[in-house]
Formats: structure tokens, C-alpha cells, sequence
């Protein structure tokens, strides 16, 4: 049975919602579906859903739920997610990619990555270089979708998933280290990419970031990375969050990531 949903353009919709443990699957009355994949794509974005609140330490408050939870919709313009908020919007063709490769067990990335937005909390420290906050989301969707043992699906026709993911977090930054006129200033800050074949954006670059800090330390040492930017004093410039990058990657894993940032200028402390 359709229930009412508002959109996050405030328009009125019927949906046919699919309920898990954390999610609501709401997907267009109109489509033809398979309980039996509906189920396999829920246990995935509910364990995904705890994934994130285990490995951050908190929940977002719910945008809007179905049955009290958060809710992942088909919206034919949609494909976002709000930003500290639980709830994700995807247009019909992702949602056709979501469930069609749930077929063979194989997963789009797009839900994954939607959780980083609702996630993110850290705009006081971090905020102030945008760049940041969609790294968040990028270089989480692999790490969760990893974790769970999930089979990632192609990106598209021409680029399977651990291509991508290797073009994103490993990719990026060889491309960004081998230029030594790039600087956290001239890309993170100005919003731009290294050159790269794919057209991925600083946001990427980003993801890079983050991920060389758990390649370097592990889980231990990304986990305390996080645990401890949550506590760390608010940026009020681009150069007070890439100062919050390193001083806490330093006091985190005892590293200097100066180097990375390619600014020794930055201070190390707070």
C-alpha cells in the first residue's frame, strides 16, 4: 500500500515502502519489485546504518522516517542527502542500478555514500574547506562497504568498482604528490582536482586525504583521528581547517601531515 512522502522540495508523492532496522525503502508504486531483492538491499543499508553509528559514535536526528526509520526514496529529480540529517532522496535510475545489480548480490555505492552526508558532523572544525565534508562521504562509502564484505557494483559501463575505488582514495593522491606545485591551498581550498582522467573533483582529492591516515595508522589510529575532531576548536578560515587536519592527525597518531598538506607554516598544535 503507497504512503504519503514529502520530498526534500517539499512536493507531496505516494511511495511503497519496504521497512528494515534502521531503513525505509521507498520506491515507486509503479515499479515492479522482488521482495527477495528489497531485503537484500535493507540488510545492507541497515548494517551499513550501523556501521556508521558504531565507527562515529553517534546518530543523526532523522530529516523524516516511515515506521520510525530513516527513510531511502525514489525521487525522480532527487539523488541527495541532507548533511547531519538522516534521510536519502535517489533518482529512479540509480534506484534501478541499486536494485538490478542487488539481483547478483553486488551493490550501487550510491546509498553508502549517502550515509556519509548524514554522518558528517564535523563542520566546525573542518567546514571552512568544503572539499572536506565530501571526502567524508566518498572515502567512507568503500571503507563501510569493505567492512560489511559487500561486493561493490560497477560505476558505470566502463569502470568496475574496485577501479574506481582505486582511481578515488589511491589514484588521487599519486596524482596530487607527483605535482609538487600543488598544495592544500591551491587544490583542497580553491576546489580543484589534480588532472585525472575521470573528471573526479577536490571532494575526491579529499577522500585521498582521509584515506592515507588509515592506510598510515590503521583503524586505531582513523578512529582516534575522528574521535578527536569532534572535540576540536571550530575553524573561523580555510587555513583553520587544514590546521585542524594535522594537528589532529598529530596528536591522533603522533604523525606530522604538514607534508601532506605541503604547508610546514601550519601549526602543529592547537
Amino acid at each position: 500500500m503507497p504512503v504519503a512522502y514529502t520530498t526534500f522540495a517539499k512536493k507531496s508523492v505516494q511511495l511503497r515502502p519496504f521497512v528494515g532496522r534502521n531503513v525505509a525503502l521507498l520506491v515507486d508504486p509503479a515499479r515492479s519489485v522482488d521482495r527477495v531483492v528489497t531485503d537484500r538491499v535493507l540488510s545492507a543499508v541497515d548494517r551499513a546504518w550501523d556501521w556508521y553509528r558504531g565507527y562515529f559514535g553517534r546518530a543523526p536526528t532523522a530529516y523524516g522516517t516511515h515506521a520510525g526509520k530513516m527513510t531511502v526514496a525514489e525521487v525522480a529529480d532527487g539523488g541527495s542527502a541532507y548533511t547531519g540529517f538522516a534521510g536519502i532522496e535517489l533518482r529512479s535510475d540509480t534506484m534501478t542500478r541499486l536494485l538490478t545489480e542487488a539481483v547478483r548480490d553486488r551493490y550501487n555505492q550510491a546509498p553508502f555514500y549517502f550515509l556519509g552526508n548524514n554522518f558528517w558532523s564535523f563542520d566546525d572544525p573542518l567546514g571552512r574547506i568544503p572539499p572536506f565534508a565530501g571526502g567524508f562521504s566518498h572515502v567512507h562509502r568503500f571503507h563501510c562497504m569493505e567492512a560489511l564484505g559487500l561486493t561493490g557494483a560497477p560505476w558505470d559501463e566502463n569502470i568496475d568498482f574496485d577501479h574506481y575505488r582505486h582511481s578515488i582514495i589511491i589514484d588521487m593522491l599519486t596524482r596530487y604528490l607527483a605535482d609538487r606545485t600543488l598544495t592544500w591551498e591551491n587544490t583542497l581550498a580553491a576546489n580543484k582536482a589534480p588532472a585525472n582522467p575521470h573528471g573526479w573533483v577536490a571532494a575526491d582529492l579529499a577522500a585521498a586525504f582521509f584515506h592515507r591516515i588509515r592506510r598510515d595508522h590503521g583503524h586505531a589510529g582513523y578512529r582516534r583521528f575522528w574521535q578527536f575532531m569532534t572535540d576540536a576548536p571550530k575553524a573561523a578560515t580555510p587555513r583553520d581547517s587544514a590546521a585542524r587536519f594535522v594537528q589532529v592527525a598529530r596528536a591522533a597518531t603522533g604523525e606530522d601531515y604538514r607534508t601532506l598538506l605541503r604547508d610546514p607554516s601550519l601549526p602543529i598544535v592547537y
